[in-house]
């Protein structure tokens, strides 16, 4: 079910519940602009009082994720030994985690200084991830899982058809860990990325490639 106009997200209750009740597994897609409330409109005071009331910013969109909390626990009290998926992401629309290339006679130096680094400084690994998802082609519902080898973080996304590490310091100890890994999940496909100012050195870049290879990974990448 797609619903363009979320509101306070009747939709995906719906949806919840029905699927609660007859175990079927109905999906939903709500899209909502971050309508900002105020007190002073009579239509929205309750609505204003209550999101202030649980920490919430005044916003439709936060009272859409709330109710969709909420109907979730509900289910969960009422019917414990549902196993049904209760969970749900928020995806915002925002510019690209990716620092663009801007440079000019006059600022070149200081472009050249920050070309060290691709991703902008205020972006999560989780950011990143999810545009790199969409940059491939992959739907956002895929499962992910996460895996820590020697220290860093890495996402295991569709049972291994993607592995991502986006972690700095990452040596020839964890490309080999996630050799090992794609080896165990064993996927017919499998693409790997990391972050180009990730790695300890230049030696473990270029071996990453040979050892991936090995492992019958060919396509490897870095952002």
């Amino acid at each position: 079910m797609l619903d363009f106009f979320a509101g306070s997200s009747t939709t995906a209750h719906s949806m919840m519940k029905m699927n609660s009740e007859d175990e079927l597994k109905r999906k939903f897609i709500l899209v909502q602009l971050p309508e900002i409330l105020s007190e002073n409109v009579k239509e929205q005071k309750d609505t204003f009082s209550f999101l202030r009331s649980i920490n919430k910013p005044p916003i439709l969109t936060e009272l859409s994720k709330e109710r969709i909390r909420r109907a979730a626990a509900k289910i969960e009290e009422e019917k414990p030994n549902y196993a049904g998926d209760l969970g749900f992401k928020v995806f915002k629309l925002d510019e690209s985690n990716i620092l663009p290339w801007e440079a000019d006679f006059d600022n070149l130096e200081e472009i050249l200084r920050q070309a060290t680094e691709s991703i902008k400084s205020d972006r999560s690994n989780e950011d990143v991830l999810y545009e790199i998802l969409l940059k491939y082609g992959i739907e956002l519902t895929v499962p992910i899982e996460t895996e820590v080898i020697n220290g860093k973080q890495v996402f295991v996304v569709g049972a291994g058809a993607l592995i991502v590490c986006l972690d700095d310091g990452i040596t020839s100890e964890v490309v080999e860990g996630i050799a090992k890994l794609k080896d165990k999940l064993d996927p017919e496909t499998t693409q790997v990325v990391f972050k180009d100012a990730g790695f300890a050195d230049s030696n473990v870049k270029t071996n990453a490639i040979q050892i991936l290879k090995q492992a019958g990974v060919d396509d490897v990448k870095s952002i």
